[in-house]
């Protein structure tokens, strides 16, 4: 049914249109899922967590069992539809990192479609995908594979088109139609981000960048560390409005036994009965410094930052500019002149930033 069109005109002439449903018109219909009470069709779905904690290979992991329609890892007792992913990755590389984990997680490389870069007609040449510009060709890359059940953005940050993380405005207007775009095609959509390191936060409120992110998504999970057990992860529930009572899981990244240089997922059938928040609770709690090292290299992500406007964002997050400097150091940030101004980027190139966390350097004497 289409939406009544209410036209009125405010006091200095303009006129105004509001669309409105009529309840009564709209058929009721139930939630339809990729992964049964996990991950929903027609929905953002978030995964948060710290590096190295395998968000990417699980999300990886997700479209292997889409191109073969194999079981999921839970009780549930369903398996995946079989059908296509397009993954938008900011960090791997397509041949040496992708193709080779799908691989080993016994994917169909057929059915999974890597974006690359998008080139309009305006003499700009090929650019990175935007949220913000590029979901007309998103969408006509899914509908031309019709079958295509889950889209992935990692991270979704790399992808804002020059929307500020941290702006809660800017993220919404970011997100929403990505929303539009899901539910329109039916797609899952699982965006990937890390956590900030604010100790005592609850996770929900702990995802980088804006709160924006968690109340866009539909169903938001973190992969954390299990605190008692060496080695084991946890896929544990920080959001789940559309399905009750669902549990978390527990998993492993261990070598593949054919290539040990390739990382795989050992699920584990058993539920586990744990929140996010618990699980959080007894691991190390940052340092100021940390968690502004943190702060700052989703920050200079996407490339270098006026050092003025780095400065700017940072009191507006709640860093002291020494804590700022300290943190610049540690991650050894690079400072350079640009003009009548002062740049910083991060010492590495973003596309090419490191699989594992940097290593913060120590205070100088």
């Amino acid at each position: 049914m289409e939406p009544e069109q209410i036209i009125s005109q405010s006091q200095d002439g303009t006129y105004v249109a509001m669309w409105v449903d009529d309840l009564s018109q709209v058929a009721p219909r139930g939630v339809g899922w990729l992964w049964p009470g996990r991950v929903p069709l027609g929905k953002v779905t978030l995964l948060v967590g710290d590096p190295g904690r395998g968000k990417s290979l699980l999300a990886l992991d997700m479209a292997a069992r889409i191109s073969r329609g194999v079981p999921w890892p839970d009780a549930s007792g369903g398996s995946a539809p079989l059908g296509r992913t397009v993954l938008l990755s900011a960090e791997d590389d397509t041949a040496d990192t992708i193709r080779p984990r799908l691989d080993a997680l016994g994917g169909d490389p057929s059915r999974v479609r890597v974006v690359r870069a998008v080139d309009w007609e305006d003499g700009h040449g090929a650019e990175a995908f935007s949220l913000s510009r590029d979901l007309v060709a998103l969408e006509a890359v899914i509908r031309q594979w019709s079958d295509t059940r889950l889209v992935i953005l990692d991270p979704v940050s790399a992808y804002l088109g020059g929307a500020e993380s941290y702006n809660n405005a800017d993220i919404r207007r970011a997100l929403a139609p990505v929303q539009d775009l899901a539910e329109r095609t039916g797609v899952a959509v699982v965006a990937i981000t890390h956590l900030t390191k604010r100790a005592g936060a609850s996770v929900i409120y702990r995802a980088m960048g804006s709160l924006a992110f968690v109340s866009a998504a539909r169903a938001v999970w973190a992969a954390v560390p299990d605190r008692d057990v060496p080695g084991r992860m946890l896929l544990v529930p920080v959001k789940c409005n559309l399905a009750g009572g669902v549990t978390g899981m527990a998993y492993r990244i261990v070598p593949h036994p054919d290539d040990p240089a390739l990382p795989t997922v050992v699920w584990e059938p058993e539920p586990v009965a744990i929140t996010a928040d618990e699980a959080m609770a007894a691991l190390p709690k940052p340092t100021p410094r940390e968690e502004a090292a943190e702060w700052l290299k989703q920050v200079l992500s996407m490339g270098p930052l006026p050092s003025a406007e780095v400065e700017r964002q940072a009191r507006e997050a709640g860093f002291a500019l020494m804590t700022l400097r300290r943190a610049k150091w540690a991650l050894g940030v690079i400072p350079y002149r640009e003009g009548a101004g002062w740049m910083c980027r991060l010492p590495y190139t973003p596309g090419d930033a490191p699989a594992v966390p940097v290593e913060l350097r120590a205070e100088p004497a």
